[in-house]
């Protein structure tokens, strides 16, 4: 067939990519990615651009602190060494954590220069890692994340579960999960 991909998890993995819990330094990559626009789905003062390097900063960290219970650097090794190509911001289904069965993903966030192959790679090493520790699911909008999250259930980390039309009025959105390692 013309086209069809064979996604195969260890090849995906064999990559040089990596993540950690969100530090101070990454910070300053959030704030350029602020300023490309990226931000713009977390909403709030993050739609819209115009704030200091010292207002975002503050609000960057208020926002991850209060709406979040995790948050994680996604870095890729490129031609600039390891730089951060994206976030990830999830928090816990039950606000006991030890409660909670699983987390939900509240908001990726790419960072401009990250490419389709870095976003893939980080995403699947990422989802195959956690899923060991904690169930994930996230709500898929629009076309382009559904495919995303198609193209990462091929290499067997997540699955699709169904569709809700109560997250966004009128809008079919897809829901994936992690599945059991």
């Amino acid at each position: 067939m013309k086209g069809k991909k064979n996604w195969r998890l260890s090849k995906t993995l064999s990559r040089r990519v990596q993540f950690r819990p969100i530090e101070n330094d990454d910070v300053k990559f959030a704030w350029a990615a602020y300023n490309g626009g990226a931000l713009a789905p977390m909403a709030g003062v993050f739609a819209e651009r115009g704030l200091t390097p010292a207002q975002f900063k503050e609000q960057f960290e208020g926002t991850v602190i209060s709406r979040y219970s995790g948050a994680w650097t996604l870095l890729a090794n490129g031609q600039r060494g390891w730089m951060p190509a994206g976030f990830i911001f999830a928090f816990y289904s039950h606000k006991e954590p030890a409660l909670s069965p699983f987390m939900i993903i509240g908001d990726i966030i790419w960072c401009p220069w990250a490419t389709k192959r870095n976003k893939l790679e980080c995403a699947v090493n990422f989802f195959n890692a956690t899923r060991k520790e904690i169930p994930m699911m996230d709500y898929a909008h629009g076309e382009t994340n559904q495919r995303f999250f198609e193209t990462m259930a091929m290499h067997g980390v997540m699955r699709r579960v169904g569709t809700t039309f109560n997250v966004v009025k009128g809008e079919a959105v897809a829901i994936f999960e992690t599945r059991a390692p």
